[in-house]
């Protein structure tokens, strides 16, 4: 059995890395969006969770025949929704900037992420100590969320008159797509939650249960895969975008693609494997940890990209309350953990 202690690094780790990948938008070089985000999402929902489930899943076919048909319906389900809100992440973060868009996004996934499981599979510890903690963890991480969102807006308001207009619709439309891609997002926690059955009969062929989560992952990122896919296509050929793979020297956004995948899927590995050493409170407790590290690693990177270069004071002051409440709320987080 995990510890608790590498189970709770574990999460650490992975929010780090799926706080970092979001840096590719930024150097997609003659590349366009629908480029980077096709070849990112062909390595990370495609290419290495397959790889992956081979290497550790024993005849995985048979889990097919052995999971129940609703349960990996329901996880493919999870999936497609999933990347319904993965697509717009990229679309919404495009508009509103690495460490506001992020942060908007990340928070609507912990309440729903985490709240979801707790309620469904515990419902029993919503009113213990434990139970009690991961909430006012959770909110804690809200009030982190919403100094983050008033910083970003107040960095918005600082910035040079010249083409606020649009600078506001692009705010506008960025928010309301960060907020609804949270809402899908979260679906893939849920996947994870409610993916017994999978884990069960992976197991049943011969997987070991750190195994097991490779099929998980591998069924729900392929759902995942489907409206990334169509988007990124439908762009590609809109956009007359398909010839800019053959363009000379790109081996750079290559390389950037493939990193992107690597931080986020190696991230996703570790949610799960941390996450399920937590025991059936992991869900609950990691989620939220999970997306706290996102948030600070992805505003960390704001800063360091230049993003607050010109920002007001005020609104440099209000990013770092809100950094250090997330920091806060990730301590709660622990002790809900060793409670």
């Amino acid at each position: 059995m995990m510890s608790s202690w590498l189970a709770f690094l574990l999460i650490i780790l992975a929010g780090i890395m799926q706080g970092s990948y979001f840096l590719g938008l930024k150097y997609m070089g003659s590349w366009k969006w629908e480029n980077i985000w096709a070849l990112y999402a062909s390595w990370a929902l495609i290419i290495m969770p397959i790889l992956l489930a081979l290497g550790t899943v024993p005849h995985p076919g048979e889990v097919f025949s052995l999971a129940p048909r609703s349960a990996i319906s329901r996880l493919l389900l999870y999936g497609v929704a999933w990347g319904v809100g993965s697509v717009l992440s990229g679309l919404g973060v495009d508009r509103m900037g690495l460490a506001m868009g992020v942060s908007v996004l990340i928070g609507v996934q912990a309440v729903i992420g985490s709240f979801v499981p707790l309620v469904a599979n515990t419902p029993e510890l919503v009113l213990q100590r434990k139970g009690l903690m991961v909430i006012a963890s959770v909110l804690t991480l809200l009030i982190g969320l919403a100094l983050v969102a008033f910083a970003g807006r107040e960095r918005e308001r600082s910035q040079p008159r010249a083409g606020n207009h649009a600078r506001e619709n692009a705010f506008a439309t960025g928010l309301a797509i960060c907020v609804f891609s949270g809402i899908f997002s979260a679906m893939l926690n849920l996947g994870f939650a409610f993916s017994a059955p999978v884990v069960k009969a992976a197991v049943a062929v011969g997987a070991k249960e750190s195994g097991a989560l490779n099929a998980v992952w591998a069924i729900a990122l392929f759902g995942g895969f489907i409206p990334n896919a169509a988007y990124t296509g439908y762009l590609l050929t809109r956009n007359k975008t398909w010839a800019n793979y053959t363009l000379p020297r790109t081996s750079l956004c290559w390389l950037v693609g493939l990193m992107m995948a690597l931080l986020w899927y190696a991230g996703i590995i570790l949610y799960g494997r941390g996450a399920a050493g937590m025991g059936q409170i992991g869900a609950v407790i990691g989620w939220p940890l999970f997306m706290a590290l996102i948030i600070l690693t992805s505003s960390i990177w704001g800063f360091v990209t230049g993003e607050w270069k010109t920002a007001s004071v005020r609104a440099k002051h209000l990013m770092k309350s809100g950094l250090g409440v997330l920091v806060v709320a990730s301590v709660l987080l622990g002790i809900a953990n060793w409670s």
